[in-house]
């Protein structure tokens, strides 16, 4: 069973992820700040992460560029989470970091497990 790990600052986008997610039969940890993605990342070594882009303190772009520096993470793939259009700046920062897909807040449960298995059958991917 893959092992995803959800980080949203906001309880409804992340149950929401966390439900479907579990019923297509994935296991979902939890997390709530940039900071607690980074240790939850190296204590439970999940085979996605799927983060907000926007969060108080550590977003989660600095969390792809840390995740990036370390050998240990650099392969993860990190699907990006957003509910508002990204300025071109950010967007440009992004993708210079190399993220296997973005979803917006809004997207289907089906949407939403075809990308997460299309990301995690993609070559290079646990």
């Amino acid at each position: 069973m893959k092992k995803i790990l959800v980080v949203d600052d906001e309880p409804t986008p992340r149950a929401f992820l966390e439900y479907t997610l579990r019923r297509a039969t994935f296991e979902v940890i939890q997390g709530t700040s940039g900071e607690e993605a980074l240790s939850l990342v190296e204590s439970q070594r999940p085979d996605l992460l799927l983060i907000d882009v926007r969060m108080p303190g550590m977003d989660g772009i600095e969390v792809l560029r840390r995740l990036r520096k370390s050998p240990a993470s650099r392969g993860l793939p990190v699907i990006f989470l957003t509910a508002a259009n990204l300025e071109v700046d950010e967007l440009a920062e992004i993708l210079e970091l190399d993220p296997s897909d973005f979803l917006t807040k809004d997207v289907s449960s089906r949407e939403l497990v075809a990308r997460v298995r299309w990301v995690l059958r993609r070559p290079g991917h646990p």
